[in-house]
């Protein structure tokens, strides 16, 4: 992980995987202090040769299902429970609960839990993912970041 650059400065190396504004982005230690951390990478130990075969890894992580508002609505109505009444019962605000439902919020995976325990029903599914290492990149081209697009929005502005 250590080679990939920062999807939001650039920098290199990645430290985790956050969550901005629902975006998962691949972040360095400074980035990553600016979203809800995903996964850390800083746990892997660091290859001691540089110069040794770096193999294809896979790693599994948990998501919240799409739809997981319908999911959750339904299931709460299907038990006769009033938004209220559910909060009150996995001690969390009924205006939270609201969002959730109508998808303005995203539950977090400990909230998720506690409604798939209440209402029985899934909210998160393991999700694995094939994690390789990047291909040297060119001088030529590299991936966009954030700040690129930051700095190009700003010159066209002037």
């Amino acid at each position: 992980m250590a080679a990939l650059p920062c999807d939001i400065c650039g920098n290199p190396p990645v430290r985790a995987q956050i969550m901005i504004e629902g975006a998962k982005l691949l972040a360095c230690a400074r980035c990553m202090k600016g979203g809800k951390i995903l996964h850390r990478f800083d746990d892997e130990p660091s290859p001691i040769n540089p110069n040794a075969t770096v193999t294809t890894s896979t790693k599994s992580t948990e998501e919240i299902i799409e739809d997981y508002g319908k999911t959750i609505l339904n299931a709460r109505e299907k038990k006769g429970l009033t938004v209220v009444t559910l909060a009150e019962k996995i001690k969390e605000k009924e205006t939270y609960i609201h969002g959730i439902e109508h998808e303005r919020f995203s539950p977090s995976l400990e909230v998720a839990r506690k409604l798939e325990k209440e209402l029985k029903i899934k909210l998160v599914e393991k999700m694995s993912d094939v994690l390789s290492p990047s291909a040297p990149q060119s001088r030529s081209f590299s991936t966009p970041t954030l700040a690129d697009m930051v700095d190009k929005k700003k010159k066209r502005e002037k």
